[in-house]
């Protein structure tokens, strides 16, 4: 039996521990192996995290947690809370860097168990309210830094209120089939543990058998899921197979329509398992009313009456009011204690007495609930008032799935494509559809047919979606905005944003950039980074670090004018563009490309003999690799962005090993599977001469299949250093075993080369000086002898690793920087052309003139092939966004 306890400051087994006594041996957390720990031992787990927290009494610290359904993660998260911190609870990717830097941790938590956290600082930085408990992003906007304020009460009181709607006891097993980062998923945890029952910590996507496995094998009874995931299950069948456990699906994070909730309750009735639809803000801490199952059938549209404690009243008063609609606005112990916006913010009081939700909605003689709009979801267009909610249940009602939004030029229509139906006579119908239900000519609506893009918690990402559209539509191009949010046509005027719109469209081959997304975001990757880090660092100056994973707008808006920077003297400033300086800087990775193609074709031409540029470059890409592809959270993100690269390295590679097949019988059919390190003469090197592109292929192969062992991911995702210096020394077992057997050219396959690769991959995340220091260690561990009678090779290789790991920009003279770009963007196709060209090459030009000639046509090759290259990885895997 649930009771409701009194506001605590410090409650004395924890915010969200179980009054009841007798749950001594029954588990409250598990991990999908079945392992796991009782309340008892969760609580005294948490005590003894607890204590390795700076004490309270020396001052409350704002502690990081990048929280994740492990028990490390978890165990930290309780123990922030029970000893009296602030817990700040964000993802567990780069979208927390706006965060952290407006509200600098004093604690960050780091998975490990041995050690859960780590001091920054020795004394408090911020002043923090003695009632703040909580701090979440707002709902869809994990990467904001205005923050949710939530006091202990607020937790403890709506996880109370939340096991007495659902009806949840002991006897209830959860499954983290959201984000914990996500409130809806955090109530999950928290609703569970105050009921005295139990969360499976778990991984894997809703869409897995792993997740599924774990239901039926650890006996979940509920499981909380968003309309896009409702709409999943439907289309995979998950729900329509037995789960004897299952009791209960807990909708909310979102409208789902009526008819399927009413096919998801009937689904429900005959599996054994009941539906509830719930309603809440993140503001108002997670739930705020709970449709009962059993009402549900009758009442498909409604989402229920208010959570114990809280009430809720209509105003009508409000300009979107009609039809005896109004306002939500929520009264009660959940009301959030107000945003923060700022650092300072951090030591308010509650500020609110009630929460003004922005959604619009009636309540009927039932006392139910129903949702009709958002105050926000209006536009004028044209001086017509428009009601993007209305267009958008006008289309859900024919039964399109569609995001609807729009300014003054006009409305944006995403569509999902139906089975079956031609995507154009599918857009055509839309606009006109979507024109009837607006009042609109259809000339203003523009209708992109394709699949929603979905944040994280499966909300429709709705800025994604209008960016979508208008790439799709680029004659209703929306007006440039200063935000880093705005969609900027790349052919716009030429201010400073769309200056750096337009570079990247121009390396991307993008029509409109979105500045609110990152160059990763758009589909950058390492073969497309060089050109781009050269033509921004033109237009904003010196970049940040990990520019490629930060919003364009930020770039933009964080930019120093280029008359500003030291050293600098802007020759032709018109209009804002073609700014050249006496220097510029370039980034390292940048210019060793550019060298050691330079060196690897001159080298072959015998204008010199420099040798270890294409070692050097391995390291190199696994530098990049793991700053790109590799960087994504997830191993799925990883597998994806890393085969897009490397189709970008294999279409060009096979194309010229089958020109080199079959106009100069160079290369075989082991060339052109991108295997003859395998199936080659590796003993005498016949056909060895693209060694390079088969070895880098491996490499990243094989890397992105080590990550993708789920705990060596969790552990990349926390100390990517870590793991990466441990592969790179497990790799010297290979290097040293395999070239103790042989020689020939065993010095340029996968496993002698790896541990280059992991060398580079290690240096990208190696950010203090001893950190650097044992990347480098390990690196001459490997290379000090690589070559036994070449130690000067060795010495270049190590040279470049060295100049790689501590020097990360270099400057140059402003007329060098476009010519290094142009190299490093066309290496790879400088490296495949050249042994083709230098045997085309007359005598008479000598091996200067050998060289120039091979450099001057991969450069040419490359401008030619890499857009079609680009569109064809678009086509095969599209960026992820």
């Amino acid at each position: 039996m649930l009771t409701a306890l009194s506001p605590a400051v410090a409650p004395s087994r924890g915010t969200l521990s179980s009054a009841d006594e007798a749950l001594t041996g029954r588990l409250a957390l598990l991990t999908a192996s079945g392992e796991g720990l009782s309340h008892e031992e969760l609580w005294r787990t948490v005590a003894d995290v607890a204590g390795r927290l700076p004490d309270v009494a020396d001052g409350r610290r704002l502690v990081h947690l990048p929280l994740r359904p492990d028990l490390a993660s978890v165990t930290a998260y309780l123990a922030t809370l029970q000893a009296g911190h602030v817990a700040l609870v964000t993802p567990d990717d780069a979208r927390t860097g706006k965060i952290l830097d407006r509200y600098l941790p004093d604690v960050m938590a780091t998975g490990d168990p041995e050690r859960p956290f780590e001091t920054l600082t020795p004394a408090p930085r911020h002043l923090l309210h003695p009632d703040l408990a909580l701090l979440l992003s707002t709902s869809g906007s994990t990467g904001s830094p205005k923050l949710v304020r939530l006091s202990r009460q607020n937790v403890r009181s709506n996880a109370l209120a939340i096991a007495e709607a659902l009806r949840l006891t002991e006897d209830d097993r959860a499954i983290t089939s959201l984000p914990l980062h996500y409130c809806f998923g955090l109530s999950v945890l928290h609703s569970h543990l105050v009921a005295g029952g139990s969360v499976v910590l778990n991984e894997g996507s809703v869409l897995g058998e792993e997740l599924w496995n774990a239901v039926d094998e650890l006996g979940v009874t509920t499981m909380a899921v968003v309309p896009h995931t409702v709409e999943l299950l439907e289309s995979t069948g998950a729900l329509e197979r037995p789960h004897a456990s299952l009791r209960l699906l807990a909708q909310a994070g979102g409208r789902m329509h009526p008819d399927r909730v009413l096919r998801t309750a009937a689904l429900g009735r005959r599996q054994g398992w009941e539906l509830a639809v719930m309603y809440g803000q993140t503001e108002a801490t997670a739930r705020i009313c709970v449709l009962d199952p059993a009402l549900v059938a009758d009442n498909p549209d409604a989402v229920g009456r208010p959570v114990a404690g809280t009430s809720l009243h209509l105003d009508t008063t409000v300009p979107e009011a009609s039809d005896g609609s109004g306002e939500v606005v929520v009264r009660g112990p959940g009301v959030m204690m107000g945003y923060a916006e700022h650092v300072d913010d951090l030591a308010l009081g509650a500020m609110l007495s009630e929460l003004r939700t922005g959604d619009l909605g009636r309540i009927g003689p039932d006392g139910l609930l129903r949702l009709v709009g958002r105050r926000s979801g209006f536009v004028k267009v044209m001086g017509l008032r428009i009601d993007l909610n209305m267009v958008e249940s006008a289309l859900d009602a024919l039964g399109y799935v569609a995001c609807v939004g729009g300014d003054d030029a006009g409305l944006t229509v995403a569509v999902e494509p139906a089975p079956g139906a031609v995507p154009v006579e599918t857009a055509a119908l839309v606009r006109r559809l979507a024109g009837e239900a607006s009042g609109l000519s259809p000339a203003s609506v523009a209708v992109a047919v394709a699949e929603l893009t979905r944040l994280p918690n499966g909300k429709v990402d709705r800025l994604a979606c209008a960016a979508l559209v208008r790439r799709e539509q680029p004659h209703q191009q929306p007006r440039e905005q200063s935000s880093q949010g705005a969609v900027v046509p790349a052919d716009t005027s030429p201010t400073l944003a769309t200056g750096v719109a337009r570079a990247v469209g121009d390396v991307l081959g993008l029509d409109a950039v979105d500045l609110g997304r990152s160059f990763v975001q758009h589909g950058g990757d390492s073969l497309s980074h060089a050109q781009a880090s050269v033509g921004l660092e033109k237009l904003v100056g010196p970049l940040p670090v990990g520019w490629h994973h930060r919003p364009l707008g930020e770039i933009v808006e964080q930019a120093r004018p280029v008359h500003d920077l030291p050293g600098t003297t802007a020759v032709d400033g018109a209009r804002g563009r073609g700014r050249w300086w006496r220097s510029r800087s370039v980034e390292t990775s940048v210019l060793l490309r550019a060298i050691a193609v330079v060196i690897i074709c001159g080298s072959h031409a015998d204008l010199f003999s420099i040798l270890g540029g294409a070692h050097t470059l391995l390291a190199v890409a696994g530098f990049n690799a793991a700053r790109f592809g590799l960087s994504m959270p997830t191993a799925r993100g990883r597998w994806r962005a890393s085969l897009r690269t490397l189709v970008g390295i294999a279409v060009p590679t096979v194309a010229v090993a089958l020109f080199g097949m079959i106009a100069q019988d160079r290369y075989g059919w082991a060339n052109i599977l991108l295997v003859n390190w395998i199936f080659g003469d590796v003993a005498y090197g016949f056909r060895n001469e693209l060694w390079f592109v088969d070895a880098l292929i491996a490499c990243t192969l094989t890397l992105a299949a080590i990550l993708a062992v789920p705990w060596v991911g969790r552990a990349w995702r926390l100390q990517p250093w870590r793991v990466a210096a441990a592969v790179a020394v497990v790799a010297l077992v290979p290097r040293f075993l395999v070239l103790s057997l042989g020689e020939g050219v065993l010095r340029g396959i996968m496993p002698t080369t790896f541990w280059l690769f992991a060398v580079g991959a290690a240096v990208a995340y190696a950010d203090t000086r001893r950190r650097r220091m044992l990347t480098l260690a390990i690196a001459v561990v490997g290379g000090a002898t690589f070559f036994p009678d070449d130690l000067v090779r060795n010495a270049t290789i190590l040279a470049g690793i060295a100049l790689l790991t501590f020097v990360p920009k270099v400057r140059l003279p402003a007329w060098a920087v476009p010519l290094v770009g142009l190299l490093a963007s066309a290496s790879l196709y400088v490296y495949l052309v050249q042994f083709p060209i230098l045997g085309l090459v007359p005598d008479a030009l000598g091996a200067l003139g050998a060289t120039l000639a091979a450099l001057a046509a991969g450069c040419i090759i490359w401008r030619v092939a890499d857009q079609p290259v680009r569109r064809l990885q678009d086509l095969l895997l599209r960026p992820n966004r």
